[in-house]
């Protein structure tokens, strides 16, 4: 018996030995540890970064840093709940509903100071609350936020909270590296009886149960991060609005045939005070990009009486983390469109901050992945969160060509060309030129490994010839919106111009054409 229980029992799996333990380090800068190099410690500038002309920055993190998951030290305050006339429905504070010259957007928190503390070693994981993570703050422990990538964190700490913490802790300690006078007071957390009870009862959120979790979660608690009617701005805000409504949305609805961030997430705005310091930052961004701070925009100019001084969209931006830092304590704001709209708007902002490749836009959009990972978003979710994943993809191709490396999103598409309509297809050359890029971060990948083999070689070739049938296929579903229309030719033109409208398909066939040459240059030759 015992003989044939032990011949039906499946073989042990062998466990393979994680390769680099006791290899991988946390000293040196966060630009080296972020590009996975060996950094010499040398300040202020290390060699690495001085011989790529790279911003080398180091960590000031506390002695603490490298905690995942440590109940906070302290919180601050929070909006409280105050009872109505009749004594039965609370109402909470009010979020104030001017943003001022300065733009000072915020939660307004009325309470008292309360501070908890917590001896070391006596942290049970079991109860501990949603928000349990370090937060964000100038004078807190961020955590060790640069040790977490795409690549290698866990599925199971994918949730709301922790993706957007992280993702607000890449933000903050950059913000507060480049400016010391910026700051971010401690986050709270909740400590309350009932709150911790539902965290015994319902666990983290995560993206498989984030639409039972949003239904249970009270309309008081979105009220202390969402308005409850428009915000009030002055000239010069009221002009940065429609400046980025009118052209810096552009960039981000460029393929969305609904246009949602020029119409419906400026509408969100009205009510959230971080989504509408974020817009302002952008927009007053792109004006200073411009030249003149908005002297060329006659819809800046009119009626303005408050001209920009220099540095505006840094107030905006720095606005914009105080706010979210704030507004994170809510389970019902990390997993909003709001934050989704945010954290894209920002990622736009950062794009045009760093033009010269030697800021940290680029590892932030791995906060940016984070966060649609943790709700689960991707190409095909529909409506805002749909808008946001195409607009962030199209960021992270840029960055990834410039970085010569994979793009972090892994979403399939799963739908057939034939199932697609006209946007449908130009959003398709998007996603075939990601795939492209990835190829070739493939390719030079194995290109400068020791390890050249013939057999290596032909995958890269077959796995070529593949994605160009791909996208061979791909153009013979166009349909006559992809076809150039007549325009004037000149005889010192070399090649004949096309003009095809709307522009978004001419995008699309530019995007399908740079796909084909990559694929092209990096495809091994027999």
């Amino acid at each position: 018996m015992d003989g044939r229980r032990a011949a039906s029992a499946p073989p042990k799996k062998r466990v393979r030995k994680p390769r680099g333990r006791g290899l991988r380090t946390k000293t040196g800068c966060l630009t080296c540890r972020e590009r996975h190099k060996k950094c010499d410690e040398q300040q202020p500038v290390c060699g690495p970064c001085s011989i790529s002309s790279r911003q080398c920055v180091f960590p000031r993190l506390s002695q603490d840093a490298g905690r995942i998951a440590s109940p906070a030290a302290s919180h601050n305050e929070r909006p409280t709940a105050r009872l109505g006339d009749n004594g039965s429905h609370p109402h909470v504070d009010e979020l104030p509903q001017s943003i001022g010259s300065t733009g000072s957007i915020s939660l307004e928190s009325q309470t008292s100071m309360q501070h908890v503390s917590q001896p070391p070693g006596t942290y049970d994981a079991a109860h501990a609350p949603y928000v349990s993570q370090p937060r964000v703050s100038a004078g807190v422990t961020f955590g060790d936020v640069y040790s977490y990538s795409p690549e290698t964190v866990a599925s199971e700490l994918w949730t709301t909270d922790l993706a957007s913490t992280r993702w607000l802790g890449l933000l903050a300690t950059d913000a507060a590296q480049a400016d010391s006078g910026f700051s971010l007071a401690p986050s709270p957390a909740p400590e309350d009886e009932e709150q911790r009870r539902a965290a015994d009862l319902h666990g983290p959120p995560d993206a498989t149960n984030l639409e039972s979790r949003l239904n249970e979660v009270s309309d008081p608690e979105r009220k202390t991060w969402q308005a409850d009617r428009d915000i009030t701005l002055s000239n010069r805000e009221a002009a940065l609005f429609r400046h980025f409504t009118e052209r810096s949305a552009r960039w981000l609805d460029f393929l969305d045939p609904q246009k949602l961030f020029s119409t419906y997430a400026v509408r969100l705005a009205l009510r959230n005070a971080g989504l509408m310091n974020a817009i302002l930052a952008l927009s007053a961004k792109h004006l200073s990009k411009l030249g003149g701070g908005g002297h060329r925009n006659s819809n800046v100019s009119n009626g303005d009486t408050e001209e920009d001084s220099g540095g505006e969209w840094v107030r905006y931006y720095y606005e914009t983390l105080r706010y979210v830092q704030e507004a994170l304590t809510y389970t019902s704001y990390t997993a909003s469109e709001e934050l989704n709209a945010t954290a894209i708007v920002i990622s736009a902002y950062e794009m045009l901050d760093e033009s010269d490749g030697r800021g940290n836009w680029q590892r932030h959009l791995k906060g940016v992945f984070w966060i649609q990972r943790s709700q689960d978003v991707n190409g095909a979710s529909g409506g805002l969160r749909q808008a946001v994943w195409w607009a962030w993809l199209r960021q992270d191709i840029w960055a990834a060509f410039r970085e010569k490396r994979r793009c972090l999103s892994f979403w399939a598409a799963d739908k057939d060309f034939c199932e697609l309509d006209p946007h449908g297809l130009a959003d398709r050359a998007i996603y075939l030129l990601s795939r492209a890029v990835n190829y070739c971060a493939y390719s030079r990948l194995m290109e400068s490994s020791s390890l050249t083999e013939v057999s290596a070689s032909g995958n890269r070739a077959r796995a070529g010839s593949e994605m160009l049938a791909e996208m061979e296929r791909w153009k013979s579903f166009l349909g006559t919106e992809f076809k150039p229309l007549p325009t004037s030719t000149s005889p010192s033109d070399v090649f004949k111009p096309l003009w095809i409208h709307p522009p978004e398909f001419g995008v699309a066939l530019q995007a399908y054409s740079f796909a084909k040459i990559l694929v092209l240059l990096h495809k091994p030759r027999p």
